[in-house]
C-alpha cells in the first residue's frame, strides 16, 4: 500500500517562537535573522517540518535548541545562507589570484595554502584549483586548498565533485575537457571533477562562529558572500580571526557587497576590488 505523503498542519509562527529561533541561530552561527525575513524563515521551516515529519513548530524548536540538535542547526543555518553558487563566480578574484597574488610569492618551495571558507558544494575551491593549474601548473605540487562549510551535507556533495552539465555554463570547452569527466550514470548529463583537481582540495566542517581546528597559516582566504549574514560585531571578530590565520602579506578576498571596516584596516589593508592584504 502506498504511504501517504506527510503534510504538517497549517501553522503560524508567534513573536515568541520567532524570537527563540532567532536567538538560537544567532548564538550558534552568528547569523542575524531580522523581522523582515519572517516570511522566508517560515518557508524554510515548513520544509524542515515536512522532512522531520513534525506536527508543530514547538517540536522543531525543542530539537534545534537542544543539546543534541547540532546537526539540525547546521541544516537550518545552511538553508538560510544558501546562495546561488557557480563556478568562477565573481571572476575578477580568480584573475587577481593568478596574475598578482601567486606570482608575488616568488620561487619559494614552501607549501601554498588557500582556504575557501563557506565553500558550499565545492564550486569555489574547484575554481581555485582550475585557475592555478591552468596559469601556474608548476605550483600544483605545492598547492593545498581547504574547503569548509558549516553544513555536512553540502560538503559531502563537494567531496563527490559531481555536477549537472547545465551548471557548467561559463566554463570553456577547454576547461571542460581538461578538468571534468563524464559520469557513468546512464544519463550522460552529469560531469565529475577529475582526480587531479579533487586531490588538491581537502574538505572540513567548520563553523566560522566557533573555534577553528586550524593550525596552519594561509596565503589566501576566500570568504565571499558569507559575512553579509552576520551582525557588524560578529563580522569584525571574523575579520580579526582571518587576520590571525593569514601569513604576513597574505590575502583576504570577500564578496562584492562586503567590506572590512576602517577600524580593521590596520589588520587587513584594502588592496583591490574586495581584496585585503595583511601587512608584512
Amino acid at each position: 500500500m502506498n504511504q501517504r505523503a506527510f503534510t504538517p498542519p497549517a501553522w503560524s509562527i508567534s513573536d515568541r517562537e520567532f524570537d527563540q529561533l532567532s536567538r538560537t541561530i544567532h548564538r550558534y552561527s552568528g547569523i542575524v535573522i531580522g523581522p523582515e525575513k519572517r516570511g522566508m524563515i517560515r518557508a524554510r521551516l515548513q520544509k524542515r517540518l515536512v522532512a522531520l515529519q513534525l506536527d508543530t513548530l514547538a517540536e522543531y524548536l525543542d530539537i534545534v535548541s537542544g543539546v543534541s540538535g547540532r546537526a539540525e542547526r547546521e541544516r537550518f543555518v545552511s538553508s538560510l545562507t544558501t546562495n546561488v553558487t557557480s563556478f568562477f563566480r565573481e571572476k575578477h578574484h580568480f584573475a587577481f589570484l593568478v596574475e598578482a597574488i601567486l606570482p608575488a610569492l616568488g620561487d619559494t618551495t614552501r607549501p601554498i595554502r588557500i582556504w575557501s571558507a563557506g565553500c558550499s558544494s565545492g564550486q569555489e575551491p574547484y575554481s581555485i584549483a582550475m585557475s592555478v593549474l591552468d596559469a601556474h601548473p608548476e605550483m600544483a605540487q605545492r598547492l593545498s586548498i581547504l574547503g569548509s562549510d558549516i553544513d555536512a551535507d553540502v560538503l559531502a556533495k563537494a567531496r563527490r565533485g559531481i555536477y549537472a552539465g547545465s551548471s557548467l555554463t561559463g566554463i570553456s570547452d577547454d576547461f571542460r575537457s581538461r578538468f571534468f569527466e563524464p559520469v557513468e550514470d546512464g544519463r550522460g548529463t552529469d560531469l565529475r571533477i577529475r582526480a587531479q583537481l579533487r586531490d588538491l582540495v581537502t574538505y572540513q566542517q567548520i563553523n566560522l562562529n566557533a573555534g577553528w581546528p586550524i593550525s596552519e597559516k594561509f596565503d589566501v582566504i576566500f570568504c565571499r558572500n558569507t559575512a553579509i549574514y552576520f551582525a557588524p560585531q560578529t563580522q569584525c571578530l571574523l575579520w580579526r580571526k582571518f587576520h590571525d590565520v593569514l601569513r604576513p602579506g597574505g590575502w583576504l578576498l570577500i564578496g562584492h557587497s562586503e567590506r572590512v571596516p576602517a577600524e580593521c584596516h590596520h589588520l587587513l589593508q584594502p588592496a583591490g576590488i574586495t581584496a585585503y592584504q595583511k601587512p608584512g
